[in-house]
């Protein structure tokens, strides 16, 4: 580029381009330990994790919930009593759904289109955030710790987005499963749908939307 401003991370992937029409991405809700979050998914994300260090593998997917908006949704495990999880989430949203601060303190970043990429003003002390991986669509085979067709990653510690996830308790599941195991340790996408109808039984499911991988922190 030849004017604006131009941010990367040290891995060489954009993070704001004032020429571009895309919008940085800003924290807005850190927590740690809990088995609910609220959030609208049409335009805010959630990336989570479980919060036990004990665990050898847990399963982690958000309960069904109708209605569409801001709805508070539940941390589940897989199985057909989807218990709840308690877990670490990050909350995002894209700069351009926010009002731009107003304290005349900061930095500001607008692209062309008058877009806000990025306010500084808008960080409240919940740290940043960093997408590290993607998996497309359809790229991971869905069948958890048993394949290494279905693992994302062997850190375990990272976070996951959760929107897209369900867990329906009757045998329906499409998440996650964290696996703390030396043997095979990592973070996989497991999911899979029960149909009792003609004795189908369990069909395993891909990814039918990308899934992110991503850090909290100073990044």
């Amino acid at each position: 580029m030849t004017y604006g401003i131009q941010m990367e991370t040290a891995n060489g992937n954009i993070q704001i381009d004032s020429d571009s029409t895309n919008s940085g991405m800003i924290v807005i809700e850190s927590v740690a330990s809990s088995y609910t979050v609220s959030f609208d998914p049409a335009k805010e994300l959630v990336f989570a994790k479980p919060a036990s260090t004990s665990y050898t593998t847990q399963n982690l997917g958000l309960g069904h919930v109708s209605g569409t908006g801001t709805q508070t949704y539940t941390f589940k495990d897989s199985g057909y009593s989807s218990s709840s999880v308690l877990a670490n989430y990050i909350k995002a949203k894209w700069a351009n759904e926010q009002t731009a601060g107003s304290s005349g303190y900061g930095v500001q970043i607008w692209n062309t289109d008058g877009e806000l990429g990025y306010d500084s003003s808008l960080y409240t002390g919940d740290g940043g955030f960093g997408i590290i991986s993607m998996n497309g669509q359809q790229t991971l085979n869905g069948y958890g710790t048993s394949s290494a067709g279905s693992r994302m990653t062997t850190d375990h510690t990272k976070y996951v987005n959760m929107n897209g996830t369900f867990a329906f308790g009757s045998g329906t599941f499409i998440g996650y499963a964290f696996s703390r195991a030396a043997s095979n340790p990592g973070i996989f996408w497991n999911s899979f749908i029960y149909i009792g109808a003609l004795g189908i039984g369990t069909i395993t499911l891909p990814n039918f939307t990308p899934r992110f991988l991503g850090e909290g922190g100073s990044v």
